[in-house]
């Protein structure tokens, strides 16, 4: 992967074919989907939430975003058809340090600072009931969720010298349970949100970025909005 100046890998950056190209096996609303585990090629895989994510971005797709509760809904009873144990979203907290995370609007991280990172549109507050969320009321410590259990259980560093791993709140980076996934009755809770560890494997549903699109568009005068069958790409010199 990429690396940044900080260090950190970066996210891929769509890769016209594979746009062109991407197989999806759902519509819904003006957006294509792709269902992993219904792809022969990967219906077998599980991806941590970046990989998931890189996956997604070069096919001019990201990680679906479940603004819409009727939109989760759907994607909810096919988990429950389909018997799929778990499903990444692109839902993501914003633990990250001198990234504009600790701004006072955001505090606290684990109740304000959720958004959909496909046009990091924010996630309504955790601790107040909405019609756009699906937290689940319970988790691996039996209390509502979102309740960062992985992190907390690790415990927060002192006195580091490097601090590059940690969150803002002080937790170690790997355990902070940033990501969120959907659970199918993990916890005898039903089909609900949880935030877990990035580096939790699940299977994907990525869903049509009008972002990456509007870049390769831009960018390569190519308009992949509509993905084209095999055989049936044409790709301008």
């Amino acid at each position: 992967p990429r690396v940044g100046e900080d260090g950190r890998p970066l996210l891929n950056k769509p890769k016209v074919e594979m746009c062109i190209s991407r197989p999806y096996h759902e519509k819904y609303g003006n957006h294509h989907y792709f269902i992993s585990w219904r792809e022969p090629w990967n219906k077998f895989e599980d991806w941590d939430w970046f990989n998931a994510r890189n996956f997604c971005r070069e096919r001019c797709m990201d990680l679906v975003s479940f603004e819409d509760p009727e939109e989760y809904r759907h994607f909810a009873k096919m988990m429950h058809r389909d018997n799929i144990s778990s499903v990444y979203t692109s839902g993501r907290k914003c633990n990250f340090q001198n990234k504009g995370c600790d701004a006072d609007h955001l505090q606290p991280i684990n109740i304000n600072g959720w958004f959909w990172a496909d046009g990091n549109k924010r996630i309504p507050p955790t601790n107040i009931p909405s019609r756009l969320t699906f937290w689940s009321r319970s988790g691996e410590d039996n209390r509502p969720q979102p309740d960062n259990y992985s992190a907390i259980k690790a415990g927060k560093l002192t006195d580091v010298k490097d601090t590059s791993g940690l969150t803002i709140e002080g937790y170690q980076e790997f355990y902070d349970e940033a990501c969120l996934a959907v659970l199918n009755n993990k916890y005898n809770d039903g089909i609900q949100w949880h935030d877990v560890p990035c580096y939790f494997r699940s299977r994907i549903i990525c869903e049509d970025s009008d972002l990456q699109i509007e870049r390769v568009k831009t960018q390569q005068g190519i308009d992949v909005s509509i993905p084209k069958p095999a055989g049936q790409q044409s790709i301008p010199n």
